[in-house]
């Protein structure tokens, strides 16, 4: 399954971060290829799905395709983190480190509520009874949505704890630092966006 792959390599990227925040610049390197290599299987899951789709389905092609390619770029933006994290270290006053692991697990929480909500949603639509539980699927989609909220929050706090120490670390220090936050809240956004397209799918049925 695509969101399984794309999950590990959100739960690989959560690792890294946390080594990040320990200063274990080794162990982020090492994580890194391994979320680089995560994000390419899932590529390679995409493509055989796209190759394979049938022609009868109970959902439009074109839906499908962009749902996939959404779900595909949480996967890209975590590689992204991961990548910006064995670029450079940054040692981060305690303020910073804090607001960043809280970020970062809200983050990982809405890609779970994603994929949990993905798998229940393909059941509905494998079984037909999408009007039925049309009221079940608007509510996993509305977790994802207000996990999603409070990354959100969560991002701005990162963003406002890391200029009020940019003297601690550095101009450089810090704009690195913004730049991986604002990377990390892409893998919420797009896990959201993900969820939205079922909403569409469903909502055509």
């Amino acid at each position: 399954m695509h969101a399984g792959r794309v999950v590990d390599t959100v739960e690989k990227m959560d690792e890294a971060i946390r080594a990040y925040i320990d200063g274990d610049q080794p162990r982020v390197e090492s994580l890194y290829q391994e979320i680089s290599s995560l994000e390419h299987e899932a590529d390679k899951v995409k493509h055989s799905i796209r190759e394979n789709m049938p022609s009868s389905q109970p959902v439009d092609r074109a839906d499908i395709l962009s749902f996939l390619t959404q779900e595909d770029d949480v996967a890209n933006s975590a590689e992204m983190v991961a990548q910006m994290l064995a670029m450079k270290m940054v040692t981060m006053p305690a303020p910073v480190r804090d607001i960043l692991l809280k970020m970062d697990n809200n983050v990982l929480l809405t890609v779970r509520e994603h994929v949990a909500a993905t798998g229940r949603i393909v059941d509905i639509l494998d079984n037909g009874t999408v009007s039925k539980d049309i009221g079940e699927i608007q509510e996993l989609i509305d977790k994802v949505d207000a996990r999603k909220h409070s990354v959100d929050v969560l991002r701005l706090e990162a963003m406002k704890a890391i200029y009020g120490h940019e003297k601690d670390m550095g101009m450089v220090g810090a704009y690195h630092l913004l730049e991986i936050v604002k990377e990390l809240g892409w893998v919420a956004e797009h896990a959201e966006s993900a969820s939205n397209r079922l909403r569409l799918m469903t909502a055509r049925r």
